[in-house]
């Protein structure tokens, strides 16, 4: 049986906008620093320096909070693929894979506890297809702007290779033991030969 989950209210003015983004970065970092289940929305609350009240009326539920960082991260990745599109059709395949990459090295943090909370909490788990679909087809976008011939099938089998290349990436560059920095220079090399 399906719980319903109670979904976060969204901010009208400039200073509960503020407020909204100070508790999503208190979450994503006590999420990463603790874990979902032991962070507390006392702690949330603390850290982003608001009052607990200020917390649940935007965010009813801990799980609430989490589809709305989930959300906030494909807001995020998705609008900075979409101002690479702008400019894929001028950028030579080197700098389009380099900026890919980027983009996944600059949102490496919000992407880890995404992607944990993809993995662990139920009610976010229920929606993991369609966060998943939207970067794809934000990398899809990316394709076609820089290769208008490209057909939807195409850009699309493109795209779900790129974001395999690319997902691995913040993960190698922790790997300094074992020659980070090489490593990430491979798979720039490795994006880079990718012909779609």
């Amino acid at each position: 049986m399906q719980t319903e989950v109670q979904t976060a209210k969204e901010p009208k003015r400039a200073r509960g906008k503020a407020r909204v983004a100070a508790l999503l970065d208190a979450a994503g970092a006590l999420f990463g620093e603790k874990g979902y289940e032991a962070a507390t929305m006392t702690e949330i609350a603390q850290r982003a320096g608001a009052a607990i009240g200020s917390l649940y009326q935007f965010f009813p539920s801990k799980d609430a909070l989490a589809e709305a960082l989930v959300n906030h991260y494909i807001e995020q990745m998705g609008g900075m693929l979409d101002e690479i599109a702008q400019r894929a059709s001028r950028l030579p395949a080197a700098k389009l894979a380099d900026e890919l990459i980027d983009v996944m090295l600059r949102l490496r943090a919000e992407r880890e506890v995404a992607m944990k909370l993809l993995n662990t909490v139920t009610s976010v788990m229920e929606s993991r297809n369609p966060p998943r679909h939207a970067i794809r087809g934000h990398i899809a976008g990316v394709l076609r702007a820089a290769k208008p011939a490209l057909d939807e099938t195409r850009a699309v089998a493109g795209a779900m290779v790129i974001n395999q290349l690319t997902r691995s990436v913040p993960q190698l560059v922790g790997a300094e033991e074992h020659g980070g920095a090489a490593i990430v220079a491979d798979a720039r090399r490795a994006l880079q030969s990718k012909e779609v």
